[in-house]
This record gives C-alpha cells, sequence and structure tokens, in this order.
C-alpha cells in the first residue's frame, strides 16, 4: 500500500513538471507570436502612414515585452551569459526603443522611426542567438 502511495506520487509529481514545461513553451510561443504581431502592426502604420497604427503595434509590443519570464532558458548561456539578466536587459532597450519610434514617428521624422524599427528587430535577432543559440 505504501509503495503504491509512492509510485502515484511520483507520477503526479512527474506529470506536474511535463505539464509546466509545456505551459511554459506554449507561453513563450505565444508571446513570441503576439512580439511578432505587434512589430507587423507598427509595419503597417509606417506603410500607410498612420500614427494610430504605429501606437497600437508599440503599446502591443511594449505590453508583450514586460512577460519577459517566458523568455528564459535558466542558467548561463553557452558564452557564459546570465540569460534573466540579459532578457530583462534586452526588455528594458525594446520598451525604450518602442517610445522613440512612436515620439519620431508623432515628430514627422518616418526616417528615424524606421531606423528604430530596425533597432528593435536587431534585438530581437540578438536575443535569439544568446538565449536560443540559434
Amino acid at each position: 500500500m505504501i509503495k503504491l502511495n509512492k509510485v502515484w506520487l511520483i507520477m503526479v509529481l512527474l506529470g506536474g513538471v511535463t505539464y509546466a514545461q509545456e505551459h511554459f513553451q506554449l507561453d513563450r510561443m505565444q508571446n513570441m507570436r503576439e512580439m511578432e504581431i505587434a512589430m507587423s502592426t507598427i509595419q503597417k502604420g509606417f506603410l500607410y502612414n498612420n500614427i494610430n497604427v504605429v501606437k497600437n503595434g508599440v503599446n502591443d509590443l511594449k505590453k508583450t515585452a514586460s512577460h519577459t519570464e517566458s523568455f528564459i532558458k535558466e542558467g548561463v548561456s553557452k558564452k557564459g551569459i546570465n540569460t534573466l539578466v540579459y532578457a530583462k536587459k534586452e526588455t528594458e532597450n525594446i520598451t525604450k526603443l518602442a517610445d522613440e519610434i512612436l515620439l519620431s514617428f508623432e515628430k514627422g521624422d518616418r526616417y528615424e522611426a524606421a531606423n528604430g524599427y530596425l533597432k528593435i528587430l536587431s534585438k530581437c535577432l540578438s536575443c535569439h542567438q544568446t538565449i536560443r543559440s540559434w
């Protein structure tokens, strides 16, 4: 009877760990998808010269980027970088750049806004290389 209880407990714990890993993966995938959609929205605002669309994209990007915890692969990367610290720093940079995009676009400086967009895209790629080891 005691062995059966131990086996049952181990099965429940393993099931919980497996579920947590899948849930974590889904959250990360959902957040990445939402960030991609936000970036596309910003780009659409550029193409249609529509400040409201740019503003919506910037707000969505900042909101989604604030969920840094879903980006993290625990520990230290192959390059010896603390992934949590790195991801939080990149999130702060992306948020600041998103604000700069909106400010530049509101001032009518479309080229500076587009440069900010490219800087964010570069931050995304850099984070993927560092944390995801692409």
